[in-house]
């Protein structure tokens, strides 16, 4: 059997799953997606509370009826006989709560303004004229996630000075030395070690605002334009 993740967490990219795949991982489309673990023929999915705005060390798992796993904590016969231990009730009632206010915000057409923010942010970045790859911008993504390389400009060095700007953004995984590595998605993607290096994510939240974009866009653009001026200059 196999798993599959039902949206990247770093591309935002929305993957066919199979009909009868072994596991899929819901965490990063769930509550922004209008999407369900029965339709997606998977024998069995997780999701976390914490994309949802609910509290963190809480998640589920989803059987398909009939399906069944073998326990990895064992003493109590909690959650039934599948995981001993107390349950976390109140963990459990802020993923329920979290899930339905989830479940709103998306009826309310909450994350489809997202998207056209999101929309807004990469056609000011497309549009400087300055050399900009966009990772998944034709495929089908979450409204909420931009992910795009910048050559030469290290996703690091992005980081950084965005954060000095006051925007947290994030870029590649860091390995246990502490260093940061190029993003190994982007390279399982086909591309080479230069684009994914220089990769950043940017997320939008349901509080984000279009004022707020376009000042990320003025900033971002502004760097990038003194890095390729230092670039050009040597």
């Amino acid at each position: 059997k196999t798993a599959l993740q039902l949206a990247n967490s770093e591309t935002g990219i929305v993957q066919v799953v199979p009909h009868g795949i072994g596991f899929c991982d819901m965490t990063q489309a769930f509550g922004k997606l209008a999407t369900s673990f029965i339709w997606s023929g998977a024998e069995m999915a997780c999701a976390s509370a914490h994309k949802l705005g609910g509290p963190k060390g809480v998640g589920c798992l989803l059987l398909k009826p009939g399906q069944e796993v073998t326990a990895q904590i064992h003493g109590g016969g909690q959650e039934m006989g599948r995981r001993a231990g107390t349950e976390n009730v109140i963990g459990i009632a802020g993923f329920g709560a979290a899930a339905e206010s989830a479940a709103r915000d998306l009826a309310d057409g909450k994350w489809a303004r997202i998207e056209k923010l999101r929309n807004i942010l990469e056609k000011a970045l497309e549009g400087s004229g300055k050399p900009l790859i966009s990772v998944g911008a034709d495929m089908a993504r979450l409204p909420n996630t931009s992910c795009f390389a910048a050559p030469g400009w290290k996703g690091e060095t992005q980081v950084m000075q965005m954060d000095l700007a006051g925007f947290a953004v994030s870029a590649g995984s860091a390995c246990s030395s502490g260093k940061v590595k190029a993003s190994r998605v982007l390279r399982a993607m086909g591309y080479d070690d230069d684009v994914a290096s220089c990769a950043i994510r940017v997320s939008l939240g349901l509080e984000t605002t279009e004022d707020e974009v376009e000042q990320f866009a003025t900033v971002w653009l502004a760097a990038y334009g003194r890095f390729l001026a230092r670039k050009a200059a040597r």
